[in-house]
């Protein structure tokens, strides 16, 4: 029996990126970001979901794509202790993806800005980077992120 991967494919312009499933808690439409003077430039913003603070991680900014118009979508993803929401122009699906069709990202590709890509999935002639989102983010830049919405909170 065939192991099967379910991420939840999302787009970065014309672009297909997915993040595993069980690290996703919610996938959000419309949200209003607040930005924040001196933040690192890959984050947009903050959010207040439901009550909480949670910093916008903007992929377009940290892959130094054009980033348009920003959509309002966003995937709220678990990163060890801290909750972010990845800014996606538009979440696809979530689908079911035989191990078959995944394979590890060419080490040509490979360095520490891209570690975090660590698969690439083919499925109908279309290629889905797979993000670990458990090593999308440093020791510091969970540190950061963290005291930055803690002072948010006072």
């Amino acid at each position: 029996m065939a192991e099967y991967v379910k991420p939840v494919v999302f787009r970065l312009n014309n672009e297909l990126y997915g993040v595993d499933i069980n690290s996703v808690q919610s996938i959000e439409k419309q949200i209003q970001v607040v930005s924040v003077p001196n933040a690192v430039s890959y984050i947009r913003g903050i959010i207040n979901l439901r009550g909480e603070v949670i910093p916008v991680y903007s992929f377009k900014r940290k892959f130094r794509q054009e980033e348009g118009e920003f959509t309002g979508n966003a995937i709220i993803i678990n990163v060890g202790s801290v909750k972010i929401a990845l800014e996606v122009d538009e979440v696809m699906e979530i689908s079911d993806i035989d191990t078959d069709n995944i394979t590890p990202m060419p080490l040509i590709i490979r360095n520490k800005e891209t570690i975090y890509m660590d698969k690439v999935a083919n499925v109908n002639g279309k290629l889905i980077i797979l993000i670990n989102v458990n090593i999308l983010l440093s020791r510091e830049e969970k540190e950061n992120l963290k005291s930055m919405v803690e002072n948010l909170k006072d």
